[in-house]
């Protein structure tokens, strides 16, 4: 076996799919590209990390997408005599939005409008490329470079348009939280539960709530089914909760599509916003900087756990 171009570092998180670790390059090169000093190995017991392949798979698509986390390749090590598969991906030094709120408890809505249209351009590509993510939510949403980008990341759920209109009748996928009615009432799958998840996500941010704050397990799952989403509240300005009323719609049929959102005026002028709030603090002589470290991505932000409904397990 090859030498390997990176020295494994401290474990960041751990999902369904794979163990995710911070890892050291020394700047090396790998397959005709250099990597950053520090990247992200996602890794897995290789007998059992076809999930992880068809993850890069679907990475690949969008490499060239400067909102969708970016994976450099896979590779295998033997490690404490295992064979594992691993992803080599962008680390994101500012953690993700779970860990923002965490350290928050809630977010400013000029900083919730720049994420969330930097995952709508992200949703965009995802969806025009025919690829239902499946699992949007605050720990997915990775914040990356100085300028704290906001990334989709982990695809270990995501299938195709084709496979989603397939799904066997019964399975259910995603994170309970965030699944749209259709996908618990009927296990419907099209891009549209992205965008229900999305809502969720950007109540979350602003909010520091959840969308059915008061439930837990199996009693969300009768809310999504039988309820209307309750979405007044006092931190909402009226174009948030408006653009919330155009994602969190029962029927997925009317509810707004990535391209629709992107010209909603929640976010029409987000990018004007936010440089007004750099140069609002610029003059303000505040010289004080808050680091926010990538933090384990399956920490909760609020009370309550966040269960993640698979189609499968894999056993190291």
């Amino acid at each position: 076996m090859a030498e390997l171009l990176w020295k494994r570092g401290t474990t960041l998180g751990q999902g369904s799919f794979g163990v995710v670790s911070l890892a050291s390059t020394s700047n090396a090169l790998f397959r005709g590209v250099t990597l950053p000093s520090l990247i992200a190995l996602k890794s897995w017991n290789f007998s059992a990390s076809q999930s992880l392949k068809e993850e890069v798979e679907i990475l690949r698509m969008f490499k060239h997408s400067p909102y969708i986390i970016h994976c450099f390749g896979a590779d295998v090590s033997f490690e404490n005599n295992v064979n594992l598969y691993n992803l080599l991906l962008e680390y994101a030094s500012g953690g993700s939005l779970a860990d923002r709120l965490q350290n928050c408890n809630s977010l400013p809505e000029v900083e919730v409008k720049k994420h969330t249209k930097n995952v709508l351009l992200g949703l965009s590509c995802i969806h025009n490329n025919r690829i239902i993510h499946y699992d949007i939510k605050p720990g997915n949403i990775l914040l990356v470079g100085r300028d704290k980008t906001a990334k989709i990341a982990d695809f270990g759920l995501s299938v195709t348009l084709e496979q989603g209109m397939n799904q066997k009748q019964g399975v259910i996928r995603g994170t309970e939280r965030y699944m749209a009615p259709e996908s618990v009432i009927n296990t419907e799958y099209t891009p549209q539960v992205d965008i229900w998840a999305l809502g969720c996500t950007v109540y979350e941010l602003i909010t520091g709530t959840w969308l059915w704050e008061d439930a837990n397990g199996d009693d969300v799952l009768d809310k999504i089914k039988f309820e209307e989403p309750k979405f007044q509240n006092s931190k909402l300005s009226n174009e948030a909760q408006d653009f919330l009323e155009k994602c969190l719609v029962k029927n997925p049929s009317s509810r707004w599509t990535a391209d629709l959102l992107l010209n909603h005026p929640f976010l029409l002028h987000s990018s004007k916003a936010a440089n007004t709030a750099k140069t609002r603090k610029k003059k303000s002589g505040s010289m004080s900087k808050r680091i926010f470290p990538y933090k384990n991505r399956s920490s909760q932000s609020l009370k309550g756990k966040k269960k993640r409904i698979q189609t499968k397990k894999l056993d190291l």
